[in-house]
């Protein structure tokens, strides 16, 4: 079986062929922002690469209805709102199956990573924004409207005041992150790997905006704890390759309980066993599921 699995999310397209469960040929190219059409293009060029492909598995952004293959919200890529996959597979000539790219990465820790045998699990995949694919009683929750892990919407300050930027995607966004210490820094880098060197190296500014940063998301840590009880949070997204990242994490986490007048059980934390892969091979199995 040859499939080609495209991890789409807002600054770049993930893509491998995948042949008889093995990952072949990866790469990455930047997302179009402008249209669907200029999306599409891109996955067509990208095809042209892989040989005899038998059918695609997509991890996207947004709301999507895995039965209907129907898109209600396309996260940050909005062109892609309303969209009805079935489209897409009259265009290439190809079965398609497709599913949120949080949940992919849940569904690939679950099967076969650092979420088996929890029966109750949040995986949060850092990134552009923030990504959750929630675990209850062994199995995907999705939720009344597909919108169950959705925490990028999540509202950890006053929208009247802050606006998006209120959004524990927008708080949690790796991407703000590094473009915070950079301008701190008075750098117009945007290379993550530069800017997590100057925190490893104890650069005073850039440590000082990473504590922050993992104490904002630490108190989100704390709420959905309150709401779901989770034995275990992984940590995705190619960011979580980086020990620096889990372990600022980790000690802010200890840090803010340490802090509370009685002791309150929370989730231990770990880095999902796929990291930045874990969508594209979530992707392909439930690709295979559904097949």
């Amino acid at each position: 079986m040859r499939i080609a699995v495209f991890d789409v999310g807002g600054t770049f397209i993930k893509h491998s062929l995948m042949i008889d469960d093995v990952m072949t040929s990866q790469g990455k190219v930047p997302t179009p922002r402008d249209s669907q059409e200029d999306f599409l293009s891109t996955i067509e060029t990208l095809l042209e690469d892989m040989q005899d492909v038998e059918g695609i598995a997509f991890s996207m952004p947004g709301v999507i209805d895995v039965k209907r293959k129907y898109i209600h919200a396309g996260g940050s890529l909005t062109y892609n709102n309303h969209t009805d996959v079935t489209l897409w597979e009259k265009r290439f000539q190809l079965p398609i199956e497709i599913e949120n790219d949080a949940r992919c990465a849940a569904i690939a820790e679950l099967e076969t990573g650092n979420m088996q045998g929890i029966s109750q699990g949040v995986v949060l995949t850092f990134g552009t924004g923030v990504g959750g694919g929630l675990i209850i009683n062994g199995d995907i929750y999705k939720g009344s409207h597909f919108i169950a892990g959705e925490v990028s919407v999540i509202f950890s300050k006053d929208p009247q005041i802050h606006h998006s930027q209120g959004l524990f995607g927008a708080i949690g966004s790796v991407y703000n992150l590094v473009e915070k210490i950079a301008k701190a820094k008075n750098s117009d880098t945007r290379d993550g790997k530069e800017v997590f060197d100057w925190i490893a190296m104890g650069d005073s500014i850039s440590v000082n905006i990473f504590e922050e940063y993992c104490r904002e998301v630490t108190l989100e840590f704390h709420n959905i704890q309150c709401l779901l009880d989770p034995q275990r949070i992984c940590i995705g997204g190619g960011v979580s390759e980086n020990p620096i990242f889990i372990a600022g994490l980790q000690k802010a986490i200890d840090d803010f309980y340490a802090t509370l007048p009685i002791q309150f059980p929370h989730a231990e934390i770990m880095k999902c066993r796929y990291c930045n892969d874990a969508n594209m091979l979530g992707a392909y199995y439930h690709y295979k599921k559904q097949r």
